[in-house]
């Protein structure tokens, strides 16, 4: 038997980690502003046309760092969705707590059927990563290396090889399938023209082609020529092949072919001027001073391999001790025997008159009762292993006890959350790192016919123009890279209702009030919209329109808020006389003329 509690684990932690795709935010870094004095005296003319030029140019700059990040966090949010990152980051989520790694490969992706390129992130298993094993972390690393294993035929026509030109390593199902019905298998297999798969090795290193590498065979001459080709290079190797895959002979030995072979042996997208690999590795815990990272389930294997023996021990002593033993008498009758070993229902024994009672014929004997300590002992071991992964009760929603109260509950819900939360948190860290590498090959690689089909022409124009004209130092560290906090966990959707309810208690009715004085219903629709959705109800039914706009006077009124003409200006009367004044106007309301009459106080 064994206790599989690597599943539960993945099962458990896997969906709090990674629930959707992240939403992606890019944001332009903000320019200081000099204050106006800085360049001198501010009521100085000169100055001042100084300090405006500087403000405009400050302005222009940061509207282009503007547009730039509004495109790359375009591009940026419509991948994942199309290339499925979910499912690739759900495979090195897993990777990683089972093995201590998971690893993402930002690299171009070409569908099938067009002629578009697109840039993504794409799980492979760690067991294909080699790095350098004499430095302690990988920023120290001079070189890593990708174990491929594809068709012949597919790397003959990447790498632009005449067809026939590679052999394969490796026989794939479909070949060994197929060599089943053929009589000379065995003979084809042992000269290798089974095999249809090749094995390769993609190199990227920051330390040139390997003349620097002790004990390399090249002499000064030929490593001075090695050393010209600069320290990033790009090899593909394979086993029984006499040169790089991707730098032939025919192309080493053509003439006027120097600039080609640059190109060739340069990085796909040039990770390194971020001082990056073409890799992101996902890693929950890991060691001072190494570069492999250590596995969640680590400090528990041996409570694991415990676990296993047990569980297999208990099983085999209760196959032992649950047999049945019968002690018959030789004197009883073979009827007897018979009907004891299988015997029907109700059989009818008939004894002899010589034994007094059937206990005196037969008895049944069992084993000593079964020893609980072993389960005592299972049951400590069980729980270290609990805490060392964090595997405990309120994980799998239960309590040994009740709780007593809100106040206890809070506290132990929050006390579970500290290693899930850590681990979501290097979650968001790696999807971070991955947007910033999928904008750098995006930056690097697309072109506009790549972008059109998702922007459209005026977006590919924009591209051309504030994405491809910017330098690889302007896109990396001019732009801040973020993921929204939370957006790859799953919600809570218990908390954000209780929430969301007392937001709609505390701010609806100051915000419905700034709509009806306002007009702007924004925010109060906002609110009730995240209401709604909080407790899964569509919130369509419930946004508030604004009111109509009001009607246009009829011809002639006057205009709202509009005075109406003023009134000519008073004559001073004598005291104890008072002047009426009567205005007469026409349709449009203009005073057309004026009545004037003397009363007496009195009147």
């Amino acid at each position: 038997m064994t206790c599989n509690r690597v599943a539960e684990m993945v099962q458990l932690f896997g969906p709090v980690l990674y629930h959707k795709n992240p939403i992606r935010q890019v944001n332009p870094r903000k320019l200081p502003a000099p204050p106006p004095g800085v360049f001198g005296d501010p009521n100085n003319p000169q100055v001042q046309q100084q300090y405006q030029m500087m403000m405009q140019q400050l302005q222009q700059s940061q509207m282009v760092d503007n547009t730039r990040a509004q495109l790359l966090e375009f591009y940026l949010n419509y991948t994942p969705t199309e290339l499925d990152l979910q499912t690739e980051s759900r495979q090195v989520i897993d990777e990683a707590i089972i093995k201590g790694a998971g690893v993402f490969w930002t690299e171009l992706y070409y569908p099938k059927g067009t002629n578009m390129r697109l840039v993504g992130s794409f799980y492979d298993t760690v067991d294909n990563l080699f790095v350098d094993p004499d430095m302690e972390s990988m920023k120290d690393a001079k070189w890593i290396a990708r174990r491929r294993v594809r068709p012949v035929w597919e790397v003959e026509q990447q790498y632009n090889l005449k067809p026939g030109t590679l052999r394969g390593n490796v026989e794939s199902y479909n070949a060994q399938a197929a060599s089943q019905t053929e009589e000379d298998a065995d003979y084809q297999r042992k000269r290798g023209l089974s095999n249809d798969l090749l094995i390769y090795y993609e190199i990227f290193s920051k330390m040139g082609l390997g003349a620097r590498l002790s004990g390399s065979p090249t002499n000064k001459a030929q490593g001075k020529i090695l050393d010209s080709f600069g320290d990033f290079c790009y090899l593909v190797v394979a086993n029984d092949v006499p040169y790089p895959l991707n730098l032939p002979s025919s192309l080493l030995n053509a003439p006027g072919q120097d600039q080609t072979i640059l190109n060739t042996l340069e990085w796909p997208t040039p990770f390194w001027a971020d001082d990056e690999w073409p890799y992101t590795a996902l890693s929950f815990h890991w060691i001072p001073r190494q570069v492999w990272p250590m596995s969640h389930l680590k400090p528990a294997l041996g409570e694991m391999k415990f676990l296993n023996w047990a569980y297999s021990f208990v099983a085999s002593k209760i196959r032992t001790t649950c047999r049945d033993f019968i002690a018959v008498k030789k004197s009883a009758s073979e009827e007897i025997k018979s009907a004891i070993g299988g015997g029907y229902d109700l059989t009818i024994l008939e004894l002899e008159h010589q034994h007094k009672s059937i206990r005196e014929v037969v008895e049944f004997l069992q084993h000593p009762p079964f020893n609980a300590d072993i389960w005592k002992v299972i049951e400590a071991v069980e729980d270290n292993f609990e805490k060392r992964v964090g595997l405990t009760e309120l994980v799998y929603g239960m309590s040994a006890h009740q709780l007593r109260s809100a106040s206890e509950a809070n506290m132990k819900s929050n006390q579970i959350q500290v290693r899930p939360d850590d681990m979501a948190n290097k979650v968001e860290n790696a999807m971070t790192l991955i947007a910033r590498k999928e904008a750098m090959a995006a930056r690097w690689n697309l072109q506009p016919q790549d972008v059109a089909p998702i922007m459209g022409p005026l977006g590919a124009q924009m591209w051309t123009q504030f994405v491809m004209s910017a330098n690889l130092y302007e896109v990396v560290h001019q732009l801040d890279y973020r993921i929204e906090a939370g957006s790859t966990r799953k919600p809570n959707k218990d908390r954000d209702a209780n929430n969301l309810q007392q937001a709609m208690q505390t701010l609806f009715q100051p915000l419905y009030g700034h709509a009806q004085q306002t007009g702007d219903f924004g925010p109060v629709n906002k609110l009730i919209g995240d209401w709604a959705k909080s407790i899964d109800m569509d919130p369509s039914g419930y946004m508030m329109q604004p009111p109509p706009p009001p009607q246009p006077p009829p011809p002639g009124a006057l205009p709202p808020h509009t005075s109406p003409s003023p009134a000519p200006p008073q004559q001073q009367v004598p005291q104890g006389e008072l002047e009426h004044i009567t205005f007469h106007r026409d349709q449009a309301g203009r005073v057309v003329g004026a009545t004037r009459q003397k009363v007496k106080q009195q009147q």
